[in-house]
């Protein structure tokens, strides 16, 4: 299936951006969202220049208001990218606060929803096509979700919360002619992964990833996991016992 409206927040850089300039073509009308003005502008212009019409809004996710009144104001919605996230960096010094818990659950959890729950209406409300469908809302997790590490205890919380609700919603939603996919990347290279001083297994580039996802929804797929084998070890991961598990997370020491 082609997209040919497209609204995605977080477009501004990183996959966002990449995912823009993936269903940029002539005809599609793409609505993105980021919260920085320049590099908004830019994605704007790079899809424009690959023959797609863009509009370009500048708000913060955790607002409630405006992210309806955003969703409200796109018109035709076939495909949704709720993609705005947030870490709280890398390495010694990924130490976790009350201050930046909070704020990773109201963006990468409330922020989510502050996109999906109206476009859930707007895409309610628009008339089906003829395999019953009116939209799809693609949720952006993260294989993170599928395990813990002491490294991103509540990144990990947050990504595991949205993939238990899509999975758990999708069938219901499909009953509205409301497709739910929730997307469960690796690590992607982009400014946040860049930070870490650490090598990260399997790590692709933005593109590369875009190009994956957009071949996931055009199928229709609920769940997009890749790679297939980091998938693998993070479930395999939680077979193990407690006692097991702790082991292999500990830091040696000295």
């Amino acid at each position: 299936m082609e997209f040919s409206h497209v609204a995605i927040t977080g477009a501004s850089a990183g996959l966002g951006r990449a995912l823009a300039i993936a269903y940029a073509h002539p005809g599609a009308t793409l609505h993105l969202a980021g919260r920085d003005a320049a590099q908004l502008a830019e994605v704007a212009a790079t899809v424009r220049a690959l023959g797609a019409t863009a509009t370009e809004t500048v708000f913060d996710v955790t607002d409630q208001a405006a992210s309806a009144a955003w969703i409200g104001g796109c018109g035709q919605l076939d495909l949704v990218i709720a993609n705005a996230g947030i870490s709280i960096g890398p390495g010694a010094a990924n130490v976790e606060t009350p201050a930046n818990i909070r704020a990773l659950f109201a963006t990468n959890v409330d922020g989510v929803f502050n996109t999906v729950l109206p476009a859930m209406t707007a895409i309610a409300a628009q008339p089906a096509g003829p395999d019953g469908m009116r939209g799809r809302i693609a949720i952006i997790g993260s294989i993170a979700g599928l395990m813990t590490l002491p490294i991103s205890p509540t990144y990990s919380a947050t990504k595991a919360a949205l993939d238990c609700w899509v999975t758990a919603s999708a069938h219901n939603a499909a009953k509205d002619g409301i497709g739910l996919t929730l997307v469960r990347p690796g690590f992607i290279r982009t400014g946040i992964t860049a930070r870490n001083p650490y090598t990260l297994p399997g790590l692709m580039d933005a593109d590369r990833a875009a190009e994956i996802i957009r071949a996931g929804l055009a199928a229709g797929k609920t769940h997009i996991t890749f790679p297939w084998w980091l998938a693998a070890f993070a479930r395999f991961s939680r077979l193990l016992p407690n006692a097991m598990f702790d082991k292999v997370k500990r830091k040696p020491e000295g």
